[in-house]
C-alpha cells in the first residue's frame, strides 16, 4: 500500500567503484541473518549489505568477468553466472573472525581563502529553475540552505519539499538522501520544513527539522534518521526548542540552537537529548545587548564564542562564553537599509581563518564582508537573487547561495583580488 520505495543500498543515480556505490548491478539474494547480496556487474564483485548501512563490504572481486546472477546452494557457498567467460563458478562458504572493512572515497582537502577573498558577480546555477518550484529531481521550492561533503557533493535543503537533496558535481539532477514524504511529517523517515544542514567528515547528515522541533543525524543511504536534539514538540523549557532556522556543530559535535522563535541560542552537548543550557539571549525579544530578536544563523569560534545573525534587528551580535551580553559587530541595530554600516534582514553567516566574517544579508541581496571592530562592511558580492537564506564553500573557495524565492541555487567562482599600494610623494617648495 506504500506508494514510494527507500533506498537500501546503493547511491541513486550515481555510479562509482566506492564502497557505498554500484555501478550496473543486476542480481540479488538474501541470507538467514538479513544481508543482502548484490551483483555489482560492471565493477566486477559482489557486495554484502545489511539494511540500513550506509557501506557494503566486497566478499567476491576478481576473476570474473561481468557476472550477471547468484544464488546460494544448500551449503552455503555462493554460485555465480560468470556471464562473459561462459561459465558457472562456485566460491566456498569461509567464516572469518568478524571484522568491519569500508572503503571510503579519498578525502578532498578544503582550500583556505586568501584574506582579499572577493567573488565573481556572475553566476552558474547549480540546481533548480529560476522563479520554478516544484517537486521532481531537477527542482526545488524554496531552498533554505546549501551545504558541501567531503567528497564533493553538493547538499540542498528542500525547505517546502520536506527533503534533502543530494547533487553530483556537475549534474543538476538530485537524489533524494534524507525527508521521503514529499507531505511532510513527523515520523523516522519524514521531515517537516528543514531549514539548516551539517555535513560531517564520515558523510551523517544533521538535519534541524524546523516544525518537528528536533535535530535528526542521518546517514546517506540510510532510510531513516536518529533524533539527537529534542522530538518532544515545541516549547520554552529548556528540554524543548521553539521554531528555529540555524544551527552550529562544534568540533566535539556539540550542537548550538539558534532558536528564532525564543529569542535565544542553547546548546546540546554531544550524547545528551534530555536538555539543552543557555548560551545566548533568552531575555524575551529585545535590541538591547542582552536581547535578541529572532536569531537566524550562527557560528561558533575556537574560544566558544558565537557570532549571532540577529535578524529582526538587522545586526550581528558576538557573544563571549559565559557572557550577559553581546557586542554588535556588524550591521546597526534596529536600522534596516542598503548602505555599508547596515543590514537587512541578514541570515547566514560564514568565517574565515583571517577572522573576517561574511554576512548574507538577505533584504540587500549580497555579501558583506566585515572585521570584527570596523564600523562598516564591504560589498563582496551583489547579485539578482530573491530572498536568499542559506550559503557555504565548496573545498576550491567558490561560493554557493541558497536563493530561496527564486527556487534555485548560484555557484560564484573564488578571485582573489592583488592589494594595490599607492604612495604619494610631496615635495617642500617653500
Amino acid at each position: 500500500g506504500v506508494s514510494f520505495g527507500l533506498t537500501v543500498a546503493g547511491s541513486t543515480s550515481d555510479p562509482g567503484p566506492w564502497s557505498y556505490q554500484f555501478n550496473n548491478p543486476t542480481a540479488i539474494t538474501l541470507d538467514m541473518y538479513g544481508f543482502i547480496y548484490v551483483v555489482d556487474y560492471s565493477n566486477t564483485r559482489i557486495q554484502r549489505w545489511y539494511p540500513g548501512a550506509s557501506y557494503g563490504t566486497t566478499v567476491v572481486s576478481g576473476g570474473m568477468n561481468l557476472p550477471i546472477g547468484l544464488r546460494f546452494d544448500r551449503l552455503g557457498n555462493l554460485v555465480i553466472a560468470d556471464t562473459s567467460y561462459h561459465r558457472i563458478i562456485s566460491y566456498s562458504l569461509v567464516c572469518p573472525a568478524s571484522t568491519t572493512t569500508t572503503t571510503l572515497p579519498p578525502p578532498q582537502s578544503r582550500i583556505p581563502l586568501c584574506s582579499t577573498a572577493i567573488w565573481n558577480a556572475s553566476f552558474t546555477m547549480v540546481a533548480g529553475s529560476t522563479s520554478t518550484a516544484g517537486s521532481t529531481s531537477t527542482l526545488l521550492s524554496s531552498p533554505y540552505d546549501v551545504q558541501y561533503d567531503g567528497y564533493g557533493y553538493m547538499y540542498v535543503v528542500d525547505y517546502n519539499n520536506h527533503r534533502i537533496q543530494r547533487f553530483h558535481s556537475g549534474s543538476n539532477i538530485g537524489t533524494t538522501v534524507a525527508g521521503f514524504n514529499p507531505s511532510a511529517g513527523s515520523g523516522r523517515s519524514e521531515l517537516y520544513n528543514p531549514s539548516a544542514l551539517y555535513v560531517d567528515s564520515t558523510g551523517a547528515m544533521y538535519i534541524l527539522d524546523t516544525y518537528n522541533y528536533r535535530v535528526v543525524k542521518w546517514q546517506v543511504g540510510d532510510s531513516i534518521g536518529t533524533t539527537i536534539v529534542n522530538g518532544r514538540g515545541s516549547g520554552s523549557t529548556f528540554d524543548k526548542i521553539g521554531r528555529s532556522n540555524g544551527f552550529f556543530v562544534d568540533t566535539n559535535y556539540n550542537i548550538y540552537i539558534s532558536e528564532f522563535g525564543n529569542h535565544r541560542i542553547t546548546k546540546w552537548v554531544n550524547g545528551n537529548n534530555t536538555a539543552g543550557s543557555l548560551v545566548a539571549g533568552g531575555n524575551g525579544a529585545g535590541n538591547t545587548a542582552e536581547k535578541l530578536n529572532s536569531p537566524w544563523g550562527i557560528y561558533v569560534d575556537n574560544t566558544s564564542g558565537i557570532y549571532i545573525v540577529d535578524q529582526a534587528n538587522h545586526r550581528v551580535q558576538y557573544w563571549p562564553q559565559g557572557a550577559s551580553v553581546a557586542s554588535t559587530v556588524a550591521g546597526t541595530t534596529s536600522s534596516a537599509g542598503p548602505w555599508s554600516y547596515q543590514l537587512n534582514t541578514p541570515s547566514a553567516i560564514m568565517m574565515d581563518p583571517y577572522g573576517f566574517i561574511y554576512v548574507l544579508d538577505t533584504g540587500n541581496a549580497r555579501v558583506q564582508k566585515w572585521y570584527p571592530g570596523n564600523s562598516y562592511g564591504t560589498t563582496i558580492l551583489s547579485a539578482t537573487m530573491s530572498s536568499p537564506m542559506g550559503m557555504s564553500l565548496d573545498f576550491s573557495g567558490n561560493l554557493f547561495i541558497a536563493d530561496t524565492s527564486y527556487h534555485r541555487v548560484l555557484s560564484f567562482s573564488l578571485s582573489c583580488r592583488k592589494l594595490t599600494f599607492c604612495f604619494f610623494l610631496f615635495m617642500l617648495i617653500a
